[in-house]
């Protein structure tokens, strides 16, 4: 089974991959990471170094020889990476990585789109997660806002809204050193691979196919999951809107 997760730059991806919850003494688990961000106890570390041939290709044949039963690649870069993990995952081996994806059909079709023959990816994949952080209004200086309708409406946003919903926006105070916002937190797309879903991927469908079957069986996009996040006043709207600019655009 292949695990990804699609994530922009600015995510912390390896806090995403879920080592620490299926990390047991009966589980071999084995890393291979550029860089090794973090040290952790029972687990298998693999450090790239191209230098002397260590890529996350060569990183992953090696692995393999070792008998995992999870695998994670720090990331997937180029065909051949994407064929070995493919290839562990087919041959019973779990397998967590990360691409670098505006969103999570994004990750599928960069797949298909590197050479990975449609039906490989199909069979190969459990889900894909996409995430962006955005930032938490200060609870210290956070003030009431009532949006316009035809803002929301502009941003995709539709109407009419919960009637519990509550917005606020950032005001600037000591506590957050004027900038209306403190510390983080993530918003995330889960695509699951459907039967439906498998079979558009094996006739090669766009992503904006992809991407409106996905919505049909209820998935939860980034801009959505974001504008949750405000609606219950966790932060404000205009950071919705900036996190999530990219994503609109592309759909």
């Amino acid at each position: 089974d292949l695990s990804y997760v699609s994530a922009s730059m600015a995510v912390d991806k390896r806090g995403m991959l879920p080592l620490s919850s299926i990390n047991t003494s009966e589980k071999n688990i084995i890393t291979i990471e550029d860089p090794i961000e973090y040290s952790l106890a029972g687990v298998g570390q693999i450090q790239v170094a191209p230098k002397i041939g260590l890529t996350f290709a060569a990183g992953l044949r090696s692995i393999l020889r070792q008998d995992p039963d999870v695998i994670m690649v720090g990331e997937i870069r180029d065909q051949e990476t994407a064929e070995i993990a493919i290839q562990a995952s087919l041959t019973g081996h779990l397998v967590l990585s990360t691409l670098h994806t505006i969103d999570s059909v994004g990750a599928v079709v960069r797949l298909v789109n590197m050479g990975i023959e449609p039906f490989l990816v199909s069979s190969s994949i459990n889900g894909v997660v996409a995430q962006r952080l955005v930032r938490k209004l200060c609870l210290q200086c956070k003030e009431p806002f009532d949006p316009l309708p035809e803002l929301l409406l502009k941003e995709g946003i539709p109407l009419p809204l919960s009637a519990q919903a509550r917005f606020f926006r950032p005001r600037g105070c000591k506590a957050c050193m004027g900038t209306g916002y403190l510390e983080r937190t993530a918003v995330f797309e889960l695509l699951t691979m459907s039967n439906t879903i498998k079979t558009l991927i094996d006739r090669r469908a766009s992503d904006q196919e992809l991407r409106q079957r996905a919505f049909v069986e209820k998935m939860t996009s980034l801009r959505m999951a974001a504008f949750e996040k405000a609606s219950v006043g966790i932060t404000s709207l205009e950071e919705v809107f900036r996190v999530t600019r990219e994503y609109s655009e592309a759909i």
